[in-house]
């Protein structure tokens, strides 16, 4: 009896000892996955500030123009208000006469209205670009949560998107999808991750196809490109840890094979087909959400 006490006292202490080294493997990935991914964001970095400048730069030039008109205008605004408490015209008329001879007084007022739209417009282009950062690169809640493939794909185009336009014209066909249950930070690191390599498949400028649909219970994403495509004997090694078809210094190895495990840990799984010469389609299928593939 002593003898089985024994043993089942080491069998538990074996599971627990299992379970730790389980818990530490499953950190592990946690931290490889946000590093690759915050990885990523680095070698955008630079992308990401120009795609920042612009909208800044147009805001600021904008903005100054507007305070020129605004010093133009304004004492005639103020003239306008003296006349209209005295009734006395001919100072307001001296006024608009003097500052009519340097100013375009009817093209300022014209441009007032373009130049604020666009500052906003400029605005919104700002806050699109810093939400599509903050959610790519937030660490993701462990138990996961819903959320949408097409605001996935879209924020990677906005973080992407200076290293890809000089790249590839880019198309993206959203379908209307099922919710998705899982982790939407990780799943936009395995999109960037494809996006990249499509955009260093191409030579010189090519093309760039995104497209997603929901077919039965899974939700599907492709994206297509013409570029030099994958020889035949590098196909069975795609995924494996560490292997790179790229030259020393431009990849770790690692950006397919952690997007494959973050795939299958969603429950999913991910395809590739290539013409070698024309072109490479990767393919990603996920389960839709339990209870919505239940209700439709």
């Amino acid at each position: 009896m002593n003898e089985m006490d024994e043993s089942a006292r080491d069998l538990r202490k074996k599971e627990q000892e299992l379970e730790r080294l389980r818990e530490q493997v499953k950190n592990l990935q946690v931290q490889l996955i946000q590093s690759e991914k915050m990885a990523g964001l680095g070698s955008l970095a630079a992308g990401v500030a120009h795609e920042l400048n612009n909208p800044i730069g147009f805001v600021k030039n904008n903005l100054i123009s507007l305070r020129e008109y605004l010093a133009v205008l304004l004492p005639v605004l103020s003239e306008s208000l003296a006349f209209a408490e005295t009734g006395q015209g001919e100072s307001l008329r001296r006024q608009i006469g003097d500052i009519a001879a340097g100013e375009d007084l009817a093209f300022l007022i014209e441009d007032i209205d373009p130049l604020l739209k666009d500052a906003v417009e400029g605005g919104d282009r700002l806050e699109q670009i810093v939400d599509g950062l903050k959610r790519f690169a937030r660490c993701d809640d462990t138990e996961g949560e819903l959320f949408d493939l097409n605001q996935c794909v879209q924020d990677t185009l906005k973080v992407a998107w200076n290293e890809l336009k000089y790249k590839a014209k880019v198309h993206h066909e959203a379908g209307r999808l099922l919710p998705l249950h899982g982790r939407p930070g990780e799943i936009s690191s395995v999109i960037l991750n494809l996006l990249m390599n499509a955009a260093q498949a191409i030579p010189e400028f090519g093309e760039i196809n995104i497209d997603t649909l929901c077919a039965g219970d899974e939700v599907v994403l492709c994206i297509t490109d013409n570029g030099e495509g994958i020889p035949a004997e590098n196909m069975d090694k795609l995924f494996t840890p560490f292997f790179t078809a790229k030259t020393k210094g431009k990849g770790t190895g690692l950006g397919l094979s952690i997007s494959h495990g973050i795939i299958e840990d969603h429950g999913g799984r991910i395809e590739v087909e290539s013409d070698f010469g024309k072109g490479s389609t990767f393919t990603i299928y996920l389960p839709v959400y339990k209870e919505q593939s239940s209700e439709s």
